[in-house]
């Protein structure tokens, strides 16, 4: 029986050995359609005989059987359909020197196209954006993001989190619901269905100020600060039904997206000093948009188990390697190991062991070769590894019973500004930003 990842694998060689300078084919994009189909886009060389286009496409029926779709063949064709395969190359990944790969999904789309560019450049008014990421979950992700939200609110500054775990958003509810008797608060689901309509929304009706510390101990620790919050939306009966309705797939060039919408929205009216995206783990549609390069930092969270670096090591290749072989530097980011174990002899073993994992994964996926001009300072290089703040250098965050069993953030608030391994990963995300914590 044929399957498709050998199939294609098979198809992707195939054509790797017949394009290229001397060979039959100029250029060529394998593409992948919504069907599960592979279709081949050849330009053939003048030199090549009449029959190259042909042959080809009988090894791959024979390679690929019933996934094949057939060769489309871009030399001589219309002006019309010469525009359109000149834009799908342009639009294709990269593969090989005269090789590339479109891939057509029905989803997840914003994890398979080219990476894109930070949604602004940090400066004035323009906030670091950071995205907080685990591909497990239940690894202390919004905990450690709610720790930086409270230590920044501490030194004054307007903190705005984005509930991007939409399919089970958590962070509302760990910072203080702040809903009406009734229970009703709208959220970035509602945003995102009622913004691409509407362009009169009211931002205020989609956030709320985290009233939890207002009433603890903590309010004395956030000073003038304060903590704005949008949750994921309501989780009453409509809510199943709005999620199922929203479509998070790239928009079309020109269009912004309904999240990119959002963000600027909040960094106009609410002028944050930070904004902070709590991603759901996976590789949901959402996370795959802030994961894609849009956010001015990353900070990624895991243990030592397999599963977990399976996942981040597709989120670091597409951070890193993905971006260097487009030309573009790697988006920021750093690597933070949690639920590490509290007793000294085995947090030692656990410690070493992320520390290698991520050592090795990171020089593989992420940094790129070391250039011959030593003033080349484009990308994070091989040579950068030595620094203690470079990426692959992981804060550590250790498992607490306390912290395990919390209800909400009011209960712990103190224990999360004055625990040292807490402050100190503050401090390290601050420090990308020379604003440090005192």
């Amino acid at each position: 029986m044929i399957h498709f990842r050998k199939g294609r694998s098979d198809a992707i060689e195939a054509l790797r050995r017949q394009t290229g300078d001397g060979l039959p084919f100029e250029r060529a994009v394998i593409i992948d359609d919504v069907f599960g189909k592979v279709r081949a886009l050849v330009w053939v060389a003048g030199h090549a005989p009449a029959t190259a286009a042909d042959h080809f496409a009988t090894l791959m029926e024979h390679s690929l059987g019933a996934y094949w779709a057939g060769v489309w063949i871009a030399t001589g064709a219309s002006e019309a359909d010469g525009k359109f395969y000149a834009d799908l190359w342009e639009a294709s990944s990269e593969i090989g020197p005269s090789l590339r790969v479109s891939e057509r999904t029905r989803s997840r789309g914003f994890w398979v196209r080219p990476p894109s560019e930070p949604a602004w450049p940090v400066q004035n008014d323009y906030p670091p954006v950071i995205a907080f990421y685990s591909f497990k979950g239940g690894v202390g992700r919004t905990t450690a993001l709610a720790s930086f939200a409270i230590q920044r609110a501490q030194v004054g500054d307007t903190v705005a989190i984005v509930d991007l775990d939409l399919d089970a958003p958590g962070i509302g509810t760990l910072l203080g619901s702040g809903a009406s008797d009734d229970g009703e608060q709208l959220g970035v689901v509602d945003y995102l269905i009622e913004s691409p309509l509407n362009v009169n929304v009211v931002l205020s009706d989609y956030y709320y100020p985290c009233f939890e510390l207002s009433g603890s101990p903590a309010v004395s620790i956030v000073g003038s600060g304060q903590i704005l919050i949008f949750p994921a939306g309501s989780m009453d009966a409509e809510y199943l039904g709005m999620l199922a309705r929203l479509d998070l797939e790239p928009s079309p060039s020109g269009v912004n997206h309904p999240l990119s919408e959002l963000l600027n929205h909040t960094r106009q009216e609410l002028k944050p000093d930070w904004i902070l995206l709590d991603c759901r783990a996976g590789l949901s549609e959402a996370s795959g948009f802030a994961l894609s390069g849009l956010a001015n930092l990353t900070v990624l969270l895991g243990t030592t188990s397999k599963q977990s670096w399976d996942g981040l090591r597709l989120v670091i290749e597409r951070l890193g390697a993905e971006r260097v072989r487009r030309g573009q530097p790697q988006a920021d980011c750093l690597i933070v190991q949690t639920m590490t174990p509290e007793n000294a002899q085995i947090a030692e073993f656990a410690e070493a062991a992320f520390r290698e994992a991520a050592e090795q994964i990171f020089e593989a996926s992420y940094y790129a070769e070391d250039p011959e001009d030593d003033d080349d300072d484009k990308y994070w290089y091989v040579r950068d590894m030595e620094s203690e703040d470079s990426p692959h250098q992981p804060s550590i965050l250790y498992y607490s019973q306390r912290l395990a069993f919390l209800r909400s953030i009011g209960d712990v608030a103190v224990t999360l500004t004055e625990d040292p391994n807490y402050s100190k990963l503050a401090r390290r995300i601050a420090s990308r930003f020379g604003r440090e914590i005192e």
